[in-house]
């Protein structure tokens, strides 16, 4: 993995003495190449990690969650480069998304809490300097300082906690520190705060549809298909240094979760802006690696990553065909997308699928994931199948009610097409996206202990 990180730092060096022209034809295949890399360190169980130099350790969790960032990244820039509104500039567009990208490798190698921290807030500068440049509204400034105040004030009291362990124990090394001794809510809090704050989970989650309205095509891609996911990793991380074992907190962060997603299911329903759908719909399936992390089984843990994995594909798919449809309407209206639907018929076929594998349909992989956290929460309390039984149909009906909306042939305002076809490199981004699904369905067990 080390020869990775090398070899993403020299190609894109390379590029840069290219042509405008040619560094994004050139990004995209660097981008290609690097997944594919990384698809070679899905091996191992849980259990095992490889020691790459004094600052990075790697195992499944954090090569599968690499694996999951590169393809996002060059998904991003590759629907991007074909979107009118950053033509012009957008040669440093894919060069905040390549640093952007970076920091998340690293963020997911570095082998010290306090390291991923820094790198865990780095992260921001990135996404809020694409939303701040292509934000497609006025109010992607208030927009940028809900985010920014949401997510640093949550996991300032993070800071204070690995700072106090470089001072009194002298490392926050996350491999061999184990500490055991009992901690009251108000420490679960602090630990934990920032990182359901990121994920996001109910009642934190009020700063993602925000963000997604405001951001660009790309920008909302990576922030649904990565960033999101840092908060998870970070779970786990925190779990395995404090030996965190299921407690009062973790019992009343799962009931959060589960009215959350429930929450978000209502919300969708009521949603006429696609993006906003596709926003909440991100909330309710994150209760699901919340409701996995907090059981404190291995059937939630591997339930967990399913979907953290999964979902960031999945998520990616369904803004780049909102951006698609959008930009063949200018609308981000349910109506107004029926029109850029009905003109040509294979978006309709990837909005099926899309919306299919969003709902967890089968051979999905989401649908293992549902299945396995709904086996460790009924495993706590038998009643907790009432409220994720509700969710299920209340996803049901949004999924459905969302597709027979932008198919439908009754328009009573006719809405006009900007052009008649899309182009070749604006379908590749969906195809690209369904091979690591693929991936994901026939190695589901890859994040288990033994």
């Amino acid at each position: 993995m080390m020869s990775l990180l090398v070899f993403m730092v020299l190609s894109s060096f390379c590029v840069m003495f290219l042509n405008k022209k040619d560094q994004i034809v050139a990004m995209i295949n660097c981008f290609g190449i690097w997944s594919a890399f990384s698809l070679t360190y899905w091996g191992g169980s849980g259990v095992s990690w490889e020691s790459l130099s004094e600052l990075f350790c790697v195992d499944i969790y954090s090569s599968s969650l690499i694996s999951l960032t590169l393809w996002v990244c060059g998904i991003s820039i590759l629907v991007s480069s074909a979107m009118l509104n950053l033509r012009g500039v957008f040669n440093v567009f894919w060069v905040l998304v390549t640093l952007l990208c970076f920091m998340l490798v690293q963020c997911f190698m570095v082998n010290t809490l306090a390291m991923f921290y820094v790198l865990f807030e780095s992260t921001l500068v990135p996404m809020i300097s694409i939303i701040g440049i292509w934000g497609g509204q006025f109010e992607r400034v208030p927009s940028i300082q809900y985010i920014a105040a949401y997510t640093v004030g949550g996991s300032f009291p993070l800071l204070l906690i690995f700072t106090s362990m470089e001072v009194h124990a002298g490392s926050s090394f996350m491999w061999f520190i184990s500490v055991k001794t009992n901690f009251n809510w108000l420490f679960w809090l602090a630990c934990f705060l920032g990182f359901l704050i990121k994920l996001p989970a109910f009642p934190f989650h009020t700063w993602l549809p925000k963000a997604h309205v405001q951001a660009p095509v790309g920008g909302s891609v990576i922030l649904a298909g990565i960033l999101l996911k840092l908060g998870g990793y970070g779970i786990t991380r925190v779990m395995m240094l404090f030996s965190y074992t299921l407690e009062s907190f973790g019992i009343f962060v799962i009931a959060l979760s589960l009215y959350g997603s429930v929450y978000g299911a209502v919300m969708c329903i009521r949603q006429s802006d696609v993006k906003k759908l596709i926003a909440f719909s991100s909330v309710s399936h994150m209760a699901f690696p919340v409701i996995g992390l907090f059981s404190c089984t291995e059937v939630g843990l591997v339930g967990a990553y399913i979907m953290l994995v999964s979902h960031g594909f999945i998520s990616s798919g369904l803004f780049v065909l909102c951006g698609i449809s959008s930009e063949l309407v200018h609308s981000r209206k349910i109506k107004a997308m029926n029109e850029s639907v009905r003109a040509i018929p294979s978006l309709g076929f990837f909005w099926l699928v899309m919306i299919m594998a969003n709902l967890g349909v089968p051979p999905c992989p989401v649908i293992i994931s549902e299945v396995l956290s709904v086996v460790s929460a009924v495993a706590l309390w038998p009643w907790i199948f009432i409220p994720l039984a509700l969710y299920l149909v209340l996803s049901g009906a949004y999924s459905f009610s969302l597709y027979c909306q932008l198919t439908s042939s009754k328009s009573k305002n006719k809405t006009e097409v900007l052009f008649g076809e899309v182009m070749l490199k604006d379908m590749k981004a969906l195809y690209f996206l369904l091979y690591p699904l693929a991936e994901v369905l026939f190695k589901w067990d890859l994040w288990a202990m033994v």
